[in-house]
């Protein structure tokens, strides 16, 4: 294997190396918004059960209070058979109205509430399902996640033997060059040549270096400084 296509391997186990990084690092900001789905319908799930409690309460406020109302306006309807007075009998007659107003209201918002409360009751199996799907999604987001972990580590470990493979038949001279490169600029430090273009800075090279490049010479582009190789 000529220099040229040593340098053409190690771009591209370089390129796959960065690729396989950037997959694990990904890994945790997925992990981190799949947590954050998870905690959504946790909460969801919470916030249902919660609202069945406050609409119980709310049912038990308000009977309560109609309770007292009804008991208000019967006594009220009982003090104005004793009234004569005209100003004293209306005065209490509005007072009648008014109760009557409050137990209506309480009439509807006591319906409403059982209508709602019926809803939300009836919802609950299709909501507990709802959690339990999220929790076995997260299980298996988590398992695969796992596995594919695995996988990239292991490609890792390989395209890492690869890369040290192939960088050891690089000739001696050139060495020191690429391994500053290399080190500096990571995959960016290579080019490949076609159609008499770096393909790294489209610039155009003479045929002589072309030529050069392909008979397998150790050369860097003259305009970006990156190994160069002849394209396939």
């Amino acid at each position: 294997m000529s220099a040229t296509d040593t340098l053409r391997e190690c771009h591209r186990l370089r390129k796959h190396l960065k690729a396989l990084q950037e997959e694990i690092d990904r890994g945790p900001r997925v992990l981190k918004a799949q947590q954050a789905r998870l905690a959504q319908e946790q909460q969801a799930h919470k916030d249902h059960f919660e609202t069945i409690t406050k609409l119980k309460l709310k049912q038990r406020d308000d009977e309560g209070t109609l309770k007292q109302t009804e008991t208000r306006l019967a006594k009220l309807e009982a003090q104005l058979l004793g009234i004569s007075v005209p100003k004293e009998y209306e005065a209490k007659k509005s007072e009648i109205r008014q109760a009557e107003e409050k137990k209506a209201a309480l009439e509807d918002a006591i319906l409403a509430t059982m209508a709602e409360l019926e809803e939300k009751t009836a919802a609950v199996p299709a909501v507990d399902k709802k959690w339990a799907a999220a929790q076995a999604e997260f299980a298996q987001s988590q398992e695969d996640a796992k596995a594919r972990l695995e996988r990239l580590r292991a490609d890792q470990e390989e395209s890492r033997a690869a890369l040290a493979k192939a960088e050891a038949t690089l000739p001696d001279k050139n060495k020191s060059t690429y391994d500053h490169l290399s080190k500096a600029l990571g995959p960016d430090a290579f080019a490949a040549v076609k159609d008499r273009i770096c393909q790294g800075c489209r610039t155009g090279i003479t045929q002589q270096r072309v030529m050069e490049v392909q008979g397998g010479m150790f050369l860097l582009c003259s305009s970006c400084g990156k190994m160069l190789y002849p394209a396939e």
